[in-house]
This record gives structure tokens, C-alpha cells and sequence, in this order.
């Protein structure tokens, strides 16, 4: 197994060039957010708390709420990326390959995805922690306790579970590079946007706000801004009434509420969180015995 998941490795990085820039499009995304999606709600801020500028708190927790957003929509496109190794192998049928070799179906199969959540760890991770002390400075990382990593860590590898549980039953019916090309950009853009990355929940419909509440990895989203937001909102709302509080919780995803206006706790989030994941991976199983 170990032999499959690092011949999937040296297949992903033998392109060194595209390989390099799987990270420069992490850092692109990283400041086109920051210019554009940051100004809005520092705007949005100003208004509720009735002032002409803001702190460098409200600033940092501007961008914390970017960070948040940005680590959820890598966590997708990093692991999707990782399984155009598994689409490759299909196109040039090296997977046929495979099956006539003594390595069972299911091993092949199961290297491709812990390779593609394996690596969508490693650039969650890196694109979390490199957005932190790029934009709040390399200080900003000591604000965490080891509790608070571990958190970020576990958060991050639930999404990239989430992420390939997700891709694995669509990905059954892609057999071609361009076609995986074309299901890479619809999914960037589209997780984008349901996700409350591109937008924050408060600013759309009841309707599409009951759907990007339930839609898995907007709770991904919401956990961790909980993790990175917590002491930052504490500083910039010190004086402000609760109810302005808890209306920019609600109105930008830290917190989520279901159609009754209660608020979606850790345990439930977490429990509704694991079942999606195992009725994915469900799915994509009856779909492999279907095809055969």
C-alpha cells in the first residue's frame, strides 16, 4: 500500500512546474480575497459599530474570516487536484494495468484516495498557516494554543475526508484529463459560493440560506472560524451590545442556525458531519458494484 500511495506522489510531482503552481494559485486566491472580499465586510463593521474607521483588531479578524473561508475551498481543490493522478492513470489505461497485476482492485483504488486526502492535508495546512502569518503577521500563530492546532488540524482533516467523500462517487464517470479539468473549475467556483466563502450567509435568501447552512462544508467553515475567530471577535466587540454580536456571527457563517433561529452546536454539526461522510462512501461503493 505504502508503494502505491508513494508512486501516486512522484506521478503528482513529476510535473514540477504544475506542482509549483498548485501553490501559487493558493497564494493568488489568498490576495485577490484579501482586496476584495476583506473591504466589504470592514465596510459592513464600520456601519454596525457606528464608527469612521476600524482597528488593527478589526482588521486581523477580517482576515481570519478570509483564512476561514480560503482553507475550506483548498481543502476541496487541493484533494480533487490530488485525484487527477487516479483519472490520469484511467485515461492512459495504466488502471487496466493494474488489474491484471497481483495488487487487488480495491488497494489501487484506496491509494489513490488516501494519497488525495493525505496531500489535501498538507496544503489545508500549509495554506491556513502561511495566510495567518502573511496577513496578521508571524506573531498571530503564537495566539493559539496547542489545543487550538490540534483543532485546526482535526477540523482540516475532517474536510479533506469530507472533500474526497464528496468528489469519489462523481469522479466514477470522468475517464478523460479535460473533462477533469472542467469538473475542477466548476467545483472551485461553486463550493465558493454555497459554502458562504464568496459571500457571507446573511446576505442571500432565507431559502439559499437554509441550504448553505446544511451543505456539509459550510459547517467545516463555520468550525473553523469558531477556532480562529474566537479571541479576535472578543477583542472588537469588548464593548459592543450582544445583539450586534450575535447578528455578525449569524449574518457571516461563525455561527449557523437552523430554521427555528437555534443555533447548530459542536455535536450535532460533528454528528450530521459523520453520517454525510459514511453515506458518501456508501454511495460510491454501490456505485463501483453497479458498474461491475
Amino acid at each position: 500500500m505504502f508503494e502505491l500511495i508513494s508512486r501516486n506522489y512522484k506521478v503528482y510531482t513529476r510535473d514540477k512546474l504544475a506542482f509549483l503552481m498548485s501553490f501559487l494559485s493558493v497564494i493568488i486566491l489568498i490576495l485577490v480575497y484579501q482586496i476584495f472580499l476583506g473591504q466589504i465586510q470592514i465596510d459592513a463593521i464600520k456601519a454596525a459599530l457606528n464608527r469612521e474607521s476600524v482597528s488593527t483588531d478589526t482588521i486581523e479578524m477580517v482576515n481570519l474570516w478570509l483564512i476561514s473561508g480560503l482553507t475550506t475551498i483548498v481543502s476541496m481543490t487541493s484533494t480533487l487536484g490530488a485525484f487527477g493522478v487516479m483519472v490520469s492513470d484511467r485515461e492512459k489505461k495504466l488502471s487496466e494495468d493494474f488489474k491484471v497485476s497481483p495488487i487487488s482492485n480495491f488497494k489501487v483504488e484506496l491509494s489513490y484516495a488516501i494519497f488525495s486526502v493525505l496531500f489535501g492535508i498538507s496544503m489545508t495546512l500549509f495554506s491556513c498557516i502561511f495566510a495567518i502569518s502573511i496577513f496578521n503577521g508571524f506573531s498571530a500563530l503564537q495566539n493559539y494554543s496547542m489545543m487550538d492546532y490540534l483543532a485546526i488540524l482535526g477540523i482540516i482533516s475532517g474536510s479533506t475526508i469530507l472533500s474526497a467523500a464528496m468528489i469519489l462517487p462523481v469522479l466514477t464517470f470522468i475517464h478523460s484529463s479535460s473533462a477533469f479539468t472542467t469538473l475542477s473549475t466548476i467545483v472551485g467556483t461553486f463550493i465558493g459560493f454555497i459554502s458562504g466563502v464568496y459571500l457571507s450567509i446573511g446576505s442571500v435568501g432565507e431559502t439559499l440560506q437554509r441550504v448553505m447552512t446544511w451543505f456539509p462544508l459550510t459547517q467545516i467553515n463555520a468550525l473553523l472560524k469558531q477556532v480562529l475567530m474566537r479571541d479576535s471577535i472578543a477583542q472588537v466587540f469588548d464593548q459592543a451590545p450582544i445583539e450586534t454580536v450575535t447578528s455578525y456571527k449569524e449574518s457571516y457563517g461563525v455561527v449557523l442556525v437552523n430554521s427555528s433561529g437555534e443555533q447548530l452546536s459542536h455535536s450535532l454539526m460533528l454528528t450530521y458531519l459523520a453520517i454525510i461522510i459514511i453515506g458518501l462512501f456508501i454511495l460510491q461503493f454501490m456505485i463501483k458494484k453497479f458498474k461491475k
